[in-house]
Protein backbone atom coordinates (compact mmCIF):
# COMPACT_ATOMS: atom_id res chain seq x y z
CA UNK A 1 0.00 0.00 0.00
CA UNK A 2 1.43 3.38 -1.22
CA UNK A 3 1.37 6.13 2.06
CA UNK A 4 -0.19 9.34 0.96
CA UNK A 5 2.35 12.06 1.69
CA UNK A 6 2.02 15.96 1.29
CA UNK A 7 4.33 15.36 -1.66
CA UNK A 8 2.13 12.56 -3.34
CA UNK A 9 -0.76 14.88 -2.81
CA UNK A 10 1.03 17.72 -4.38
CA UNK A 11 2.06 15.56 -7.61
CA UNK A 12 -1.87 14.74 -7.78
CA UNK A 13 -2.91 18.67 -8.15
CA UNK A 14 0.24 19.02 -10.52
CA UNK A 15 -1.01 16.23 -12.51
CA UNK A 16 -4.84 17.15 -12.73
CA UNK A 17 -4.46 20.62 -13.41
CA UNK A 18 -2.18 19.68 -16.57
CA UNK A 19 -5.12 18.25 -17.98
CA UNK A 20 -2.06 15.74 -19.42
CA UNK A 21 -4.23 12.16 -18.91
CA UNK A 22 -0.77 10.48 -19.09
CA UNK A 23 0.63 12.19 -15.90
CA UNK A 24 -2.57 12.32 -14.34
CA UNK A 25 -3.40 8.61 -14.72
CA UNK A 26 -0.21 7.78 -12.29
CA UNK A 27 -2.41 9.62 -9.56
CA UNK A 28 -5.91 9.15 -9.97
CA UNK A 29 -7.75 6.10 -10.82
CA UNK A 30 -9.28 5.19 -14.07
CA UNK A 31 -12.74 5.14 -11.95
CA UNK A 32 -12.56 8.20 -9.61
CA UNK A 33 -15.37 9.86 -9.08
CA UNK A 34 -15.67 13.48 -7.83
CA UNK A 35 -18.26 15.65 -6.99
CA UNK A 36 -17.74 19.36 -8.57
CA UNK A 37 -19.57 21.76 -5.99
CA UNK A 38 -22.60 24.42 -6.77
CA UNK A 39 -25.62 25.30 -8.43
CA UNK A 40 -24.39 25.06 -11.85
CA UNK A 41 -24.17 23.45 -15.58
CA UNK A 42 -20.84 22.08 -14.26
CA UNK A 43 -21.96 20.74 -10.75
CA UNK A 44 -22.37 17.52 -9.91
CA UNK A 45 -20.65 14.22 -9.77
CA UNK A 46 -17.65 13.60 -12.74
CA UNK A 47 -17.44 9.54 -13.36
CA UNK A 48 -14.19 8.72 -14.20
CA UNK A 49 -10.80 10.09 -15.58
CA UNK A 50 -11.59 11.58 -18.92
CA UNK A 51 -14.88 13.49 -17.26
CA UNK A 52 -12.85 14.15 -14.17
CA UNK A 53 -9.97 15.87 -17.05
CA UNK A 54 -12.97 16.92 -19.67
CA UNK A 55 -14.10 19.09 -16.42
CA UNK A 56 -10.67 20.54 -15.75
CA UNK A 57 -10.40 21.82 -19.17
CA UNK A 58 -13.58 23.45 -19.28
CA UNK A 59 -12.65 25.11 -15.87
CA UNK A 60 -9.14 26.30 -17.47
CA UNK A 61 -11.37 27.37 -20.48
CA UNK A 62 -13.57 29.31 -18.73
CA UNK A 63 -10.62 31.08 -17.13
CA UNK A 64 -8.91 31.63 -20.18
CA UNK A 65 -6.42 29.41 -19.87
CA UNK A 66 -5.47 30.23 -15.94
CA UNK A 67 -7.19 28.77 -13.43
CA UNK A 68 -4.79 28.78 -10.13
CA UNK A 69 -5.17 26.56 -7.46
CA UNK A 70 -2.82 26.96 -4.43
CA UNK A 71 -2.51 24.11 -1.72
CA UNK A 72 -2.30 25.59 1.57
CA UNK A 73 -2.46 22.83 3.76
CA UNK A 74 -3.06 18.67 4.24
CA UNK A 75 -4.46 16.88 6.57
CA UNK A 76 -3.64 13.21 5.95
CA UNK A 77 -5.94 9.83 8.06
CA UNK A 78 -4.91 6.77 6.63
CA UNK A 79 -6.28 7.03 3.10
CA UNK A 80 -7.90 9.91 2.87
CA UNK A 81 -6.74 13.52 2.61
CA UNK A 82 -7.95 16.73 3.18
CA UNK A 83 -6.54 20.17 1.59
CA UNK A 84 -7.41 23.70 2.07
CA UNK A 85 -7.11 25.12 -1.34
CA UNK A 86 -7.30 28.98 -2.48
CA UNK A 87 -8.73 29.52 -6.34
CA UNK A 88 -8.33 32.47 -8.23
CA UNK A 89 -9.54 32.81 -11.72
CA UNK A 90 -10.90 35.67 -14.28
CA UNK A 91 -13.38 35.29 -16.88
CA UNK A 92 -11.52 36.55 -20.22
CA UNK A 93 -12.97 40.07 -21.23
CA UNK A 94 -13.73 41.14 -17.76
CA UNK A 95 -13.01 44.89 -17.58
CA UNK A 96 -9.78 45.87 -16.16
CA UNK A 97 -9.77 45.83 -12.04
CA UNK A 98 -13.39 44.34 -11.77
CA UNK A 99 -14.17 42.79 -8.42
CA UNK A 100 -17.86 41.13 -9.88
CA UNK A 101 -17.98 37.81 -8.89
CA UNK A 102 -18.95 37.36 -12.30
CA UNK A 103 -15.98 37.78 -13.76
CA UNK A 104 -13.69 36.88 -10.66
CA UNK A 105 -13.19 33.59 -8.46
CA UNK A 106 -11.10 34.00 -5.54
CA UNK A 107 -12.84 31.54 -2.98
CA UNK A 108 -11.43 29.21 0.27
CA UNK A 109 -12.47 25.95 -0.31
CA UNK A 110 -11.51 22.31 1.19
CA UNK A 111 -11.07 19.09 -1.32
CA UNK A 112 -11.13 15.63 0.69
CA UNK A 113 -9.95 12.20 -1.10
CA UNK A 114 -10.30 8.85 -0.50
CA UNK A 115 -7.19 6.90 -2.01
CA UNK A 116 -6.14 3.35 -2.88
CA UNK A 117 -3.01 2.15 -4.02
CA UNK A 118 -1.32 5.76 -4.42
CA UNK A 119 -4.41 6.62 -6.48
CA UNK A 120 -7.27 9.17 -5.46
CA UNK A 121 -10.41 6.98 -6.17
CA UNK A 122 -12.56 9.20 -4.84
CA UNK A 123 -13.03 13.25 -3.91
CA UNK A 124 -15.63 15.49 -2.85
CA UNK A 125 -15.28 19.57 -2.70
CA UNK A 126 -16.65 23.01 -1.57
CA UNK A 127 -16.12 26.91 -0.62
CA UNK A 128 -16.58 28.82 2.73
CA UNK A 129 -18.83 31.42 2.98
CA UNK A 130 -19.15 33.97 0.55
CA UNK A 131 -17.21 31.18 -1.69
CA UNK A 132 -19.27 29.05 -3.05
CA UNK A 133 -21.86 31.84 -4.61
CA UNK A 134 -18.64 33.48 -5.92
CA UNK A 135 -18.41 30.12 -7.57
CA UNK A 136 -21.90 29.93 -9.00
CA UNK A 137 -21.97 33.29 -9.96
CA UNK A 138 -18.32 32.85 -12.01
CA UNK A 139 -19.52 29.77 -13.78
CA UNK A 140 -22.89 31.58 -14.88
CA UNK A 141 -23.66 32.02 -18.34
CA UNK A 142 -25.09 35.65 -17.47
CA UNK A 143 -22.77 38.49 -16.65
CA UNK A 144 -23.61 41.03 -13.64
CA UNK A 145 -25.87 43.53 -15.95
CA UNK A 146 -27.64 39.81 -16.52
CA UNK A 147 -27.11 39.83 -20.16
CA UNK A 148 -25.85 36.30 -21.56
CA UNK A 149 -21.86 35.36 -21.85
CA UNK A 150 -19.97 33.59 -24.03
CA UNK A 151 -18.65 30.99 -22.25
Amino acid sequence: MTAVTPELIEKAYVALVSCDREEAVKYWSEDVRFQVPGRHAEAGWRVGLDDLLAFRRSLTAAAGGKFDVELVTSMINGNESMDVVKVHAVRPGAPEGSTSPYDVLDAVGVQVFRWSDGLIVEGIAGFFGDGSTNYDQWWSPLGADGERRDR
